[in-house]
């Protein structure tokens, strides 16, 4: 039975362990492993290769776009209370902030 949630030091023992465990997959090395809840079983080790291992990652739930991206930071600088949060803008090049700075905006 594995524990839940795993500590660090739990999984990293279980990957580096000699001999080395196999992918429950292909029966390669295993280089990661997670931990599945089986309904009659409960939680239990999963050994997996590096391939199989990053095929069931979890996906990043990041922003896609320069413009989400840019969403978010204005968000969390809303958040913090930052003056001007609402004014952030981000540019792709120095030259494209040069050229779209605002009128009241010197250049050093």
């Amino acid at each position: 039975m594995a524990p839940t949630p795993p500590a660090r030091r739990e999984i990293l023992a279980r990957v580096q362990a000699m001999p080395p465990r196999v992918c429950v997959v292909c029966g390669e090395q295993s280089a990661t492993v997670r931990i599945v809840s089986f309904p009659a079983a409960g939680p239990r080790w999963v050994n997996l290769c590096w391939d199989y291992g990053m095929a069931v990652r979890r996906r990043s739930r990041l922003p896609a776009t320069l413009e989400d991206i840019a969403a978010d930071l204005r968000a969390a600088a809303r958040e913090a209370g930052l003056p001007g949060a609402e004014r952030m803008a981000f540019y792709s090049s120095f030259e494209a902030a040069i050229h779209d700075r605002r009128d009241d905006e010197e250049t050093r």
